[in-house]
């Protein structure tokens, strides 16, 4: 019997990456969470506070909202307005928590992705 290939952790983070998205910028109605202004789906991203370099944040939903391409690309995600608006939403200890927790071990990378995938892929309507 031949052994299933597994994806690649590449392939498997990039299909993280989409049903995440999806489901942040359904989540926010397509609404930039930092200039507030309503968009279509095509422009829409997902914007990371902090940075989604840092996997133990990058899909945190807390840490993720809707957000144009003005604001999440030529604005550098409008940092000073996201602060802003995760304090009211969160309280001033998320900035603080998310610092705090941004270095934190994920444990087993492929198993954390799978999760990923499985709880966010069935939100895709």
């Amino acid at each position: 019997m031949k052994k299933k290939k597994l994806k690649s952790l590449k392939k498997l983070k990039l299909e993280a990456d989409r049903v995440f998205s999806h489901f942040i910028r359904n989540r926010d109605k397509h609404k930039c969470y930092t200039c507030g202004k309503e968009l279509e789906d095509n422009q829409s991203q997902c914007g990371h506070y902090i940075s989604r370099s840092y996997l133990a944040l990058r899909y945190d939903e807390r840490n993720c909202h809707c957000q144009g391409v003005e604001c999440n690309v030529f604005k550098s995600g409008n940092m000073a307005v996201y602060a802003i608006r995760l304090t009211e939403q969160f309280g001033y200890s998320i900035l603080e928590e998310f610092e705090r927790n941004k270095l934190n071990n994920v444990g087993d990378t492929r198993t954390f992705l799978n999760g990923i995938i499985k709880k966010y892929g069935n939100n895709n309507d």
